[in-house]
């Protein structure tokens, strides 16, 4: 637990680790700074996915409603949609995975201007993420400069991701969805990087890259012998390789 230890007393400025860390089968925790606002940067799509799904399953979208998405709507920042150089459609499910699979930006900006932010942060009080708030759209550096700034904490995505997987509120068909676009994620720089290959990894990252400030990872993993929520949050100039490690560490010490 030599990463984990040191992350405890990492909490001046820039230099702050946050992380939750819980083996669903035996209640084992690990916490440190869990309650530490920071910016959540692209984790806060999974919440967003989830209110989209459930929006669905309570018929008030349509999964397979057709979009016509243009080049110019392009935003920037991670996706494959700022690639396209001629109009496509996608359904509003099929943008629902791409905003989580390879995390893109203009994926995600339709389906919250479809979901809406009142319902995201709806979803986010009735789940108990006192710290969460979904306030602006994807790379809205305005809004960002007017404190009005996507944010969460490492209890928070801790709790999100164990409803994800236990359903205390939201039902299989809004939560399975959500887990197989985890599932299929594309960015693997933090907590997956030093699993070991038996380990399944559901997660998403987050980070604030070209400044290089934060890197973030909440993750499901499950293993043959138990299922485990690991969230790393920082604030430390350091990349995902201390996310990476520190998730490490924390996963052997869940199984330990």
């Amino acid at each position: 637990m030599g990463w984990a230890a040191a992350a405890r007393t990492r909490c001046y400025h820039r230099r702050v680790f946050a992380y939750v860390a819980k083996n669903l089968e035996s209640g084992l925790t690990f916490t440190a700074n869990e309650r530490a606002v920071m910016p959540a940067w692209s984790t806060i799509k999974v919440l967003l996915a989830l209110a989209f799904w459930r929006a669905v399953a309570e018929e008030r979208l349509s999964a397979g409603y057709p979009y016509a998405y243009q080049p110019w709507q392009s935003v920037g920042g991670s996706g494959v949609l700022r690639g396209f150089r001629y109009a496509a459609r996608l359904t509003l499910a099929d943008l629902a995975h791409l905003s989580l699979a390879v995390s893109d930006n203009d994926a995600t900006n339709i389906v919250l201007a479809f979901v809406g932010l009142e319902a995201v942060n709806d979803l986010a009080a009735e789940l108990g993420l006192q710290d969460t708030a979904m306030r602006r759209r994807m790379m809205d550096a305005a809004s960002r400069a007017e404190g009005r700034d996507n944010v969460t904490s490492a209890r928070d995505l801790g709790l999100l991701f164990e409803e994800l997987e236990r359903g205390s509120v939201l039902s299989e068909r809004v939560r399975a969805p959500v887990k197989a676009s985890l599932a299929a994620q594309e960015h693997r720089d933090g907590i997956a990087r030093y699993l070991p290959s038996e380990a399944v990894y559901l997660g998403k990252v987050g980070d604030d890259a070209p400044q290089g400030r934060y890197a973030h990872d909440a993750a499901f993993v499950v293993t043959r012998e138990a299922r485990l929520v690991i969230v790393v949050m920082s604030d430390d100039d350091g990349g995902f390789e201390p996310v990476s490690r520190l998730g490490s560490a924390l996963y052997e010490a869940l199984l330990a």
